[in-house]
């Protein structure tokens, strides 16, 4: 049964996806913690602005990180929306890019775990793993839209309980276990998966908004997190991060040994004009489009005028622009980097397809290889 909400309350829950309580850049920051920090890209959209092909801005940016020093590249799941809909397959375009890649890690941000035999994700993330040479980690999420569901509808009532449950089973075939399913016939039948990974383990994040609970389980079960600043500030999400370090402490893990990934919308320049200038009509469009999509889950009766949307997607789009993305010279944002370590974060994946003109996402490369630099040498 569908709980009815009011219109207050439904403007108030999808304001708070990317509204910001407040800035964080108000009060000094403490110089950072000593400690490393990566960078990584992260895609999320779907920006072709007349390229080659659907695909060129990902080829453009993993080759890229690859020559760079980036950690890895990030290639999330979606489905039947504009808003990221070029993504139904990681594992097809992380296939794709292995073979023109040699040290940057391909990861997923995420695989809709309920959405996906445990078997199937194993045979198709093992086939990446050998035509990467051993590249391939997974970052796991519960999913939550719906329609998303038409792929498996049988899994939506219990999306946490089974995204919980599957990943130790993908854990388990990936060792190359044999594991229990049943068959066709419903007889049980133990299966192990071909080809076996070049990886005896694999390294897994889980992929979590801003759920307390969902901090805690990740930090008990010894999993990495990949996160963002979703309806909070750094410092809303430092006590977050807190809450992930006392369970892994309290399961008997390293306190630090997990990995925090936060995700950032980013995008570097000369000055910050020239980044408030390319920026803003692409990123209001970006914020509205995932705005409908979150929209599609409520009843039409109850989804807010185009007049209230505006007034939600300018507000975050101010309150983002400050405080929730890497925006700006290098000089800029090295206080907001610096923030990001402090409060726990081990990397930063750097979103960049939101919409910007790509002739001026070329030209910030240059500058995103002077904030790898920045990097290397503050949390060296």
């Amino acid at each position: 049964m569908t709980k009815t909400l009011s219109r207050d309350q439904i403007n108030q829950n999808i304001a708070d996806l990317l509204a910001f309580e407040r800035d964080p850049l108000d009060v000094a920051q403490p110089p950072p913690r000593a400690t490393g920090l990566d960078l990584s890209f992260i895609f999320f959209s779907d920006i072709n602005q007349g390229l080659a092909h659907k695909y060129q801005m990902v080829f453009d940016l993993t080759e890229f990180a690859d020559q760079n020093g980036f950690t890895a590249v990030w290639f999330p799941e979606r489905h039947f929306h504009p808003f990221g809909g070029i993504y139904p397959n990681p594992a097809v375009l992380a296939a794709a890019l292995a073979p023109r890649t040699q040290h940057v890690r391909f990861r997923t941000g995420s695989v809709v775990l309920p959405l996906h035999h445990p078997v199937e994700v194993v045979e198709a993330w093992s086939m990446v793993d050998h035509l990467s040479n051993g590249r391939v980690d997974l970052g796991f999420a519960s999913g939550w839209n719906p329609n998303d569901f038409i792929i498996s509808p049988h899994t939506y009532a219990d999306l946490r309980k089974i995204w919980h449950e599957r990943i130790p089973v993908v854990e388990k075939l990936w060792r190359g276990e044999a594991v229990t399913f049943k068959n066709g016939k419903g007889e049980a039948t133990e299966v192990q998966v071909y080809p076996k990974p070049l990886q005896d383990k694999l390294n897994i994040w889980m992929v979590i908004s801003k759920s307390d609970d969902s901090f805690r389980y990740a930090g008990s079960q010894g999993y990495n997190v990949l996160t963002m600043l979703q309806g909070i500030d750094l410092d809303k999400m430092g006590e977050k991060i807190k809450l992930y370090r006392d369970a892994r402490e309290a399961a008997g893990f390293d306190r630090d040994g997990g990995t925090v990934t936060l995700m950032m919308h980013t995008l570097l320049h000369q000055n910050l004009d020239t980044v408030r200038e390319a920026v803003r009509e692409p990123f209001t469009k970006y914020i509205k489009s995932a705005l409908t999509g979150h929209m599609q889950t409520l009843p039409k009766e109850q989804r807010p005028s185009e007049a209230e949307t505006a007034k939600m997607v300018a507000y975050s789009y101010e309150r983002y622009f400050k405080t929730g993305a890497l925006f700006g010279s290098v000089d800029d944002v090295k206080s907001t980097v610096d923030h990001a370590v402090n409060i726990g974060v081990n990397e930063i994946a750097c979103l960049m397809d939101f919409g910007p003109d790509y002739r001026i996402v070329l030209e910030s490369l240059p500058y995103l290889q002077l904030l790898q630099q920045f990097v290397k040498h503050r949390f060296a």
